[in-house]
């Protein structure tokens, strides 16, 4: 049987529940939610009696053949062998099972689509913090040198970029030292002015 007269005895015996089935679709008085838009309220129509289907949302519909070739994204000859093999119709010669093909292909498709959106974040994630490490080094390294030179004139929000910046362990132990220095420095300053008071 060539694929004409398949797709005519298709579209004459396979009904739009056994292939809304074969995705597990159900249907609700006739109607249901289309698959191919996003909508809350259903909008599909399916048509038992001719075996067809329609979207008052999105405009599109047709026979069986059209909801298995929009649903799979996949041409005419594939929806036929498909439909074929999944309902065991024996129309076509055997071969390939054309519809768990389409599945193995749609889930290849959405994991290396998955696959690719977590790298290309990874890779967007590691420049970010590679760029705020580097501007955070040259921050770091100015405000160090301005600290240096008069730490007197380094602000709070210096010291909150410094904190926020630097590691956090490193920065504390650090202020320790700064601390330790300033106590022995008001120390000094007081036993001076005892001298000359």
């Amino acid at each position: 049987m060539n694929i004409k007269q398949a797709a005519q005895v298709i579209r004459d015996q396979v009904t739009m529940d056994q292939i809304l089935s074969l995705y597990g679709y159900r249907t609700k008085h006739g109607f249901m939610c289309c698959p191919f838009h996003g909508e809350k309220e259903p909008s599909l129509k399916v048509y038992q009696k001719t075996g067809g289907w329609h979207c008052f949302g999105c405009g599109k519909g047709g026979s069986v053949i059209d909801f298995v070739m929009e649903q799979e994204c996949c041409d005419f000859r594939t929806a036929v062998h498909g439909i074929d093999n999944a309902l065991h119709l024996g129309l076509m010669d055997p071969g390939e099972d054309a519809m768990e093909a389409m599945k193995a292909r749609r889930m290849q498709d959405w994991l290396d689509s998955f696959v690719q959106k977590v790298n290309d974040y990874l890779a967007e994630l590691r420049d970010g913090i590679e760029n705020e490490q580097k501007q955070a080094l040259i921050m770091v390294r100015l405000l160090e040198e301005k600290r240096d030179n008069d730490v007197q004139s380094v602000t709070a929000d210096e010291w909150t970029m410094i904190l926020k910046w630097k590691d956090e362990d490193d920065y504390f132990e650090y202020r320790k030292e700064k601390v330790e220095e300033m106590r022995e420095e008001v120390a000094a300053w007081r036993r001076k002015a005892r001298r000359t008071g």
